[in-house]
């Protein structure tokens, strides 16, 4: 297969709302990735995806579309945005945006003429979503349709008087969810991805897009998730959209499968496939869950992190995609903790933990994608008081952790491990009160440690984390090691991540004990023909077997190889 350009790019996921202000309301904006472009530039990056930046009540920071064809006032103008992509490109930079696909805001034209049978557009628009009666209990009372559970918590079912019927919702109850079946809702989407494709935007981030089909028979079950993600019908509705958009404008696509299997992986995205270029996965995001926790559970439960799960997770993806193809790379997002506080040490080992987190993901092959603020090691939110929190995530499964008998403080702690705002707050730019996000109170509290964890400290910091990352995505550039090829080893060990890559001129061994515990590791017939390239310790001795808490290590061995041979 000819290389596609997004198999050479680094990608730089914003946070748009969080990431930076320039007209002093306290809310990131368009203008401030403008204004950024060069720092993300000079780290190494060349396409930046935001997050949604369309107009919106904000119940779910822009994933509820108001209206699909316009900026949010939050964010800025449409003359804006046209700026933003002026800019990017004029810098040899893509930029992909996020498209919500299965669901709008509550507030979206389409819904109000849809709820409201006086609307002159009722009938129109009616079945642009997804209705049920309600259903009769053994008292003969109405009910919800089922007792399917929403991936925020509570119902998916909201009733609707005024039609006596309720709609569906898998998400937050503003936010409904379209009814795909419909072919005019199919035209209207179209419609909406050909507004942005010729604005000029390089690709799309497609939310979400998993869910797109419903099991219509709507049977009794709790929670139900099976009935609402995965379903095969999906694809019919993706590959459409391929077919008719993404494929004659060559984008870049990237969706999401949190439970796929091989077959169904390469369906959306293999090479042949006619649905997606990227496909992130999240096996390796919850790799700490403690199961025995009933009062906080599920993602909520944070227990002792599993090594062998993670790495055998992108040893999986890796051989998924080999030659059948592209892998993306990726340790957080919006959704998911910060991956220092997560999977690292925030405290003692700050640094150390961050270093060998990356080091253990970016010299692998594929696309990686770094999110914002990574880069610099911010770590999850230190709030105190639940009037901190913003997400509306975190308000319902309160409630969920005090009717399971937990404490004020065990439901403080489990939000503030594994909350999505900890992933969400202002990018920490430099020292000064708001951390140079803004010069007004920002939308959401800056994390504390803002004065200590920042940009402007670091870029002078010659071993930081920043000028780490910047070393890694060059060299990854230098060395082609987005086409390399990788032979992990030892993934049943319990501490060590070990892994070699293919470059352009080097092969590279990547060493990590990725606990906070001493290891021993064997060395000898690893690194014979090795030499070491670079530590997160200082004076780390190369053939010593010891290994201290979060302590990594690159080796690496010059060869003869062509780049060709490594494609």
């Amino acid at each position: 297969m000819p290389t596609r350009w997004w198999q050479d790019t680094i990608i730089y996921q914003v946070y748009l709302r969080s990431f930076q202000d320039t007209n002093a309301d306290g809310i990131g904006d368009l203008q401030g990735v403008i204004k950024r472009l060069d720092y993300v530039r000079d780290l190494g990056i060349d396409t930046v995806w935001i997050s949604p930046h369309f107009d919106s009540p904000m119940d779910d920071n822009g994933y509820d579309v108001r209206d699909f064809c316009n900026v949010s006032p939050d964010y800025g103008t449409l003359d804006d945005f046209k700026a933003l992509l002026s800019e990017a490109h004029a810098r040899n930079m893509k930029i992909i945006i996020d498209m919500i696909v299965n669901h709008t805001s509550d507030e979206h034209p389409w819904f109000l003429a849809a709820k409201d049978p006086t609307h002159p557009d009722h009938t129109t628009f009616r079945d642009f979503y997804i209705w049920q009666p309600p259903r009769m209990n053994d008292q003969g009372n109405p009910e919800r349709p089922t007792s399917w559970v929403s991936w925020f918590g509570g119902s998916t079912w909201t009733y609707n008087p005024p039609t006596n019927d309720y709609y569906l919702h898998i998400f937050s109850a503003k936010m409904p969810d379209l009814n795909w079946r419909n072919p005019a809702v199919r035209v209207a989407m179209k419609a909406v991805i050909q507004f942005w494709i010729d604005l000029g935007v390089d690709g799309f981030r497609l939310d979400a897009s998993n869910h797109l089909e419903k099991n219509w028979d709507f049977p009794e079950a709790n929670p139900g998730y099976e009935h609402f993600s995965n379903l095969p019908k999906h694809h019919e509705y993706l590959e459409e959209l391929s077919r008719a958009l993404f494929e004659p404008y060559d984008l870049l696509i990237i969706g999401e499968a949190g439970s796929a299997s091989r077959e169904e992986a390469l369906r959306y995205a293999g090479y042949d496939s006619h649905e997606f270029n990227l496909l992130i996965h999240f096996e390796h995001c919850w790799a700490d869950i403690d199961e025995a926790n009933n009062v906080t559970p599920g993602k909520w439960a944070k227990g002792s992190v599993d090594v062998t799960k993670i790495k055998r997770s992108f040893a999986k993806w890796q051989q998924v995609f080999a030659n059948q193809g592209w892998n993306v790379l990726y340790w957080h997002n919006h959704d998911q903790p910060r991956i220092v506080s997560h999977y690292g040490d925030d405290a003692i080992h700050h640094r150390r933990s961050a270093l060998m987190l990356a080091y253990c993901l970016y010299l692998l092959p594929g696309t990686p994608i770094v999110y914002y603020g990574e880069e610099i090691g911010m770590t999850n939110v230190d709030y105190t008081d639940l009037s901190d929190f913003r997400d509306v995530e975190v308000f319902t499964e309160y409630g969920n952790f005090k009717q399971n008998g937990a404490h004020h403080e065990t439901a403080m702690q489990a939000l503030r491990d594994r909350c999505r705002d900890n992933a969400r707050t202002p990018m920490q730019w430099d020292d000064s009160p708001h951390a140079g996000f803004s010069t007004a109170t920002p939308w959401m509290k800056v994390n504390g440690n803002h004065s200590d964890i920042n940009v402007k400290t670091q870029q002078k910091q010659p071993d930081s984390i920043w000028q780490t990352y910047k070393t890694l995505l060059h060299l990854r550039k230098h060395e082609r090691l987005n086409h390399g090829k990788v032979t992990f080893y030892t993934l049943d060990h319990e501490q060590a991540f070990v892994y070699c890559v293919t470059g352009k001129t080097h092969d590279y061994l990547v060493i990590a004990n990725f606990t906070d515990k001493p290891m021993r590791y064997p060395l000898d017939s690893l690194i014979k023909d090795y030499t070491l390239y670079v530590a997160n310790v200082k004076n780390a001795q190369a053939k010593s077997p010891r290994f201290a808490p979060f302590e990594a290590r690159i080796y690496r061995h010059q060869h003869n190889r062509t780049s060709s041979a490594m494609i």
